[in-house]
């Protein structure tokens, strides 16, 4: 267990939390400032490839809902393969690397597009001085690109370790890929299910950040989750299955 000192702070975290775990989308960066132009871009490229035969950006996610259904398990960057290869298929385009082609670019002007909350960078860095940090996703977001390179001890990937939220095993890979207990790791996110109920039946503790305002209890901004852990206050009794509020959160295309 590492234990620090916060900047402006004079004293050491008193809780029980030896590490910190994160979800990305919409967590620490904002999924959609990415996802929007690159399924435009995908979807101009492919209507370009197939004679200029249009497809809407409507009927990819028509076609990336169905084949979900037909995989479930699979991992975001799967699925999306295989929802532009039906959807090439079904223009009457089925070129040998299409799919594959139209993927990369779409992953790439995600990456260009992706933008970072304006506090996560300071406050994912301030923490990482103090913590062991984990960032725990079902998403395929370069980190890169974000700045965040560094910043975590451990990153857990759905696709990676074939464990996809709301399954509470891929916390479970997260505390064991950090060396912590699950009762001693602290996990934020914005999804109430995903996040919040998944890490909590992992044995982790758990906050809600609902940046609407709209959710009593939850983290409107992660500015506030450095004074939550270094209390004193409620706040400084935070133990597993008891931190944040869980409300209401709808899925997200990927």
């Amino acid at each position: 267990m590492r234990r620090g000192h916060t900047p402006g702070r004079s004293h050491a975290m008193p809780l029980p939390v030896a590490a910190l775990s994160f979800d990305g989308d919409d967590t620490l960066w904002d999924f959609g400032s990415g996802f929007a132009p690159a399924i435009e871009h995908a979807a101009r490229l492919l209507s370009e490839a197939c004679g200029g035969r249009a497809v809407t950006v409507g009927q990819l996610h028509e076609v990336r809902e169905e084949v979900a259904r037909r995989m479930p398990g699979a991992g975001f960057g799967a699925i999306r393969r295989a929802a532009l290869a039906e959807s090439a298929r079904r223009l009457g385009c089925e070129r040998p690397g299409l799919a594959e082609e139209v993927y990369r670019s779409f992953v790439a002007v995600r990456a260009e597009r992706t933008l970072l909350h304006p506090e996560a960078g300071e406050v994912l860095r301030r923490l990482a001085a103090v913590l062991p940090l984990a960032l725990t996703t079902n998403g395929t977001t370069d980190l890169g690109p974000l700045g965040l390179d560094g910043v975590f001890t451990v990153v857990v990937r759905a696709a990676e370790c074939g464990v996809h939220k709301p399954d509470p095993g891929i916390y479970r890979v997260t505390a064991e890929r950090l060396g912590v207990p699950p009762g001693q790791v602290l996990h934020v996110g914005d999804h109430p299910v995903e996040d919040v109920a998944a890490a909590r039946a992992a044995g982790m503790a758990a906050v809600l950040l609902d940046r609407s305002g709209r959710t009593p209890g939850a983290l409107r901004s992660l500015d506030g989750l450095p004074a939550l852990l270094t209390g004193p206050g409620p706040g400084s009794e935070l133990r597993a299955g008891q931190a944040g509020q869980a409300g209401p959160a709808g899925p997200t295309a990927r």
